[in-house]
């Protein structure tokens, strides 16, 4: 690992608190902080962060797409955070410098389609759970889908953040923002199932077999398994969940801007993904009723 030089160490600090102030999420700030923009001022080695160029920063992202190998998504995310350090720091000091990042174009990223299990598959992953008599994994299972929640959100439950009369929780989401949360009743079910079956004191939602609370690591290796073990051909792991619960509930007719909200996004143009998903499978559908009920093409007939 390259040493930074002390002047560049604290600005990268003071760009932490401000993004603390900010309500950045101590896992946002680790993302953006000791990954990318620490591996941007270790690349620096002895030159000022404040007296780079946007050819240092264009070079640094050249550097990280052919030496290290990071794909467009990596680097644009580089990039946006590069960006911010800046601009952060140019505000709050008062700097009269221009951001360097200006400069520097990001690179075009076709939209891809996000993954979701469909509804066979889901159910093929259900009827695992059930095969295996996996009380814990078919509550949390169940949790995840039908709340729409993200990983860090069920991560951090206790017992007593449920409350089963009304199937609502509070959770803190992206941003340390609050948001009310619900879930069916057929996880309320899988979840009284696993809590019967403890013989416990933690306040943790889902342990360990050690007893101790599962870990982030821990919920995600456990889909990975699971998901091999189903057969799915897709990578399963907790977001997958989120992504398959939006789209089944589209299939099912719910209005966008109530998904927006069972989802706590921000803007109703994050939402609007899902939409363009299931606008596309449409698509498909089209294209397979043509091929069904094709009578075949009309030649041209030359008089």
């Amino acid at each position: 690992m390259k040493k930074i030089i002390e002047s560049n160490k604290k600005l990268l600090d003071r760009y932490k608190f401000i993004c603390h102030a900010k309500g950045l999420t101590d896992e946002s700030i680790e993302s953006s902080c000791d990954n990318d923009l620490r591996l941007y001022l270790e690349w620096l080695g002895n030159k000022k962060l404040l007296d780079a160029t946007h050819e240092d920063i264009q070079n640094f992202l050249m550097h990280c797409s052919v030496k290290r190998g990071n794909g467009d998504r990596a680097i644009n995310r580089k990039h946006t955070n590069i960006g911010m350090l800046y601009k952060e720091l140019i505000i709050k000091m008062d700097l009269e410098i221009r951001n360097p990042i200006l400069k520097v174009d990001k690179i075009k990223v076709r939209k891809t389609v996000r993954p979701y299990l469909k509804k066979p598959e889901y159910k093929q992953f259900i009827n695992l759970l059930i095969e295996l008599q996996d009380i814990r994994g078919m509550a949390l299972t169940k949790l995840f889908y039908s709340s729409s929640c993200r990983l860090s959100e069920i991560w951090q439950l206790n017992r007593d953040s449920l409350d089963f009369d009304s199937r609502r929780f509070i959770v803190i989401g992206k941003g340390q923002k609050e948001r009310e949360c619900m879930f069916s009743e057929d996880a309320l079910k899988a979840i009284k199932d696993y809590l019967a079956i403890r013989r416990d004191n933690s306040p943790a939602l889902f342990i360990s077999k050690y007893g101790t609370r599962l870990s982030k690591k821990g919920i995600q290796d456990y889909f990975g398994r699971r998901g091999k073990k189903a057969g799915l051909t897709k990578k399963v792991h907790p977001h997958l969940f989120r992504h398959t619960r939006a789209m089944h509930l589209l299939e099912d007719g719910i209005r966008i801007e109530t998904l927006k909200e069972l989802l706590g996004h921000t803007s109703i143009a994050t939402t609007q993904m899902y939409a363009h998903m299931m606008f596309n499978n449409v698509a498909k559908k089209i294209d397979e009723v043509d091929r069904v009920y094709s009578l075949g093409t009309v030649e041209n007939n030359v008089a």
